[in-house]
């Protein structure tokens, strides 16, 4: 390690047992030191995710969860404290976001992350908005740039557009070029209006895909963004033009409901795709072109194109931002301060 941490000791949040929000404790341990290739960043802001609050149910899928007790968070904003051997193009006293895998303790005063996952921010960046945008913009940037090979004049359909990943396909469908459908629930139908969606679909109230249809004509879109599964995926394949993609990459609804048979082999003339997507998988196996995709997406920030909606509570208030994520009734996303 070519520096040391002056710190001795960190905090964090820790899920306790598998239970509701209460089980969330602080506790303390000792700082972590940085290995080869690794930096030691101290959190200033770590954003909530879905996947947080999946861990403290007991719900991860069999092998997937984590020992406990377990801090959690994925992503957060901080300055660099200490750098491993190896590391190049950061140095000690950055300002930097992160994402990381499970067990990176974005719930905590300190996280070791690896240096291909840490980007510098700019000054005038607030750690909160920077905690706020690795998860959510790098998911949506890959679906529509990577797999749905969007470009300018293309269409999306974007479901649960009003929530994290959805509020950041809006902003950068729209800086691409592309013709943007929000899909929402009646209350949020105005705070995807506010995001740039150019239509907005109630689904609780409209025929989602008459409504499609009479969008474009008749032609369909050219990708859809489906965080829901269950029975969507026929809608979502009934609903793609000519060589379109649909792209999953959640299952709140539940696991997809069909077959290939009934539901993709019958648009066999139209070439349609259907991907699965999770962002760790392109974390994991593609680390430099993750790290060019990182920083491009804090460059949009910079410029004002994404414009995260945040609110923020303090780290001893986890449990609070957990109950509110699980309530359903939140948009954009949900951060939490470390003092």
């Amino acid at each position: 390690m070519t520096q040391s941490a002056t710190a001795k000791q960190s905090f964090g949040i820790s899920i306790s047992a598998i239970g509701t929000p209460d089980v969330l404790q602080r506790i303390g341990f000792d700082t972590p030191a940085p290995g080869p290739g690794e930096v030691l960043i101290r959190n200033h802001a770590g954003a909530v995710n879905f996947i947080d609050t999946i861990i403290r149910r007991g719900e991860m899928p069999e092998g997937m969860a984590p020992e406990l007790p377990h801090i959690p968070g994925v992503e957060g904003a901080g300055i660099i404290e200490a750098l491993g051997d190896g590391v190049e193009g950061l140095k000690v006293g950055d300002r930097v976001a992160w994402m990381g895998p499970i067990g990176a303790q974005g719930y905590s005063s300190h996280s070791v992350i690896a240096a291909p996952y840490v980007t510098q921010i700019a000054d005038d960046v607030d750690f909160a908005l920077a905690a706020s945008l690795p998860v959510n913009s790098l998911t949506a940037w890959h679906m529509l740039v990577n797999l749905g090979r969007a470009k300018a004049g293309d269409s999306v359909l974007i479901h649960a557009a009003a929530g994290g990943v959805g509020t950041m396909a809006l902003h950068i469908a729209k800086h691409l070029g592309l013709t943007a459908i929000a899909s929402v629930s009646t209350d949020k139908v105005e705070y995807a209006k506010s995001q740039g969606a150019d239509h907005v679909i109630d689904y609780r109230s409209e025929d989602l895909v008459a409504r499609v249809n009479e969008i474009t004509a008749g032609r369909g879109v050219d990708i859809t963004l489906n965080p829901i599964s269950g029975d969507s995926v026929s809608k979502d394949l009934e609903m793609l033009a000519p060589l379109g993609t649909t792209v999953l990459f959640g299952f709140l609804a539940g696991a997809p409901v069909g077959t290939f048979a009934e539901d993709l082999a019958k648009h066999f003339q139209k070439s349609i795709a259907l991907r699965v997507s999770d962002i760790y998988t392109y974390f994991v196996n593609q680390p430099e072109t993750f790290h060019a995709d990182m920083e491009s997406v804090y460059e949009l920030l910079a410029k004002g194109i994404l414009r995260p909606n945040i609110n923020t509570l303090p780290l001893e208030q986890a449990a609070e931002a957990h109950t509110q994520l699980e309530s359903g009734k939140t948009t954009g996303k949900l951060v939490l301060t470390i003092a």
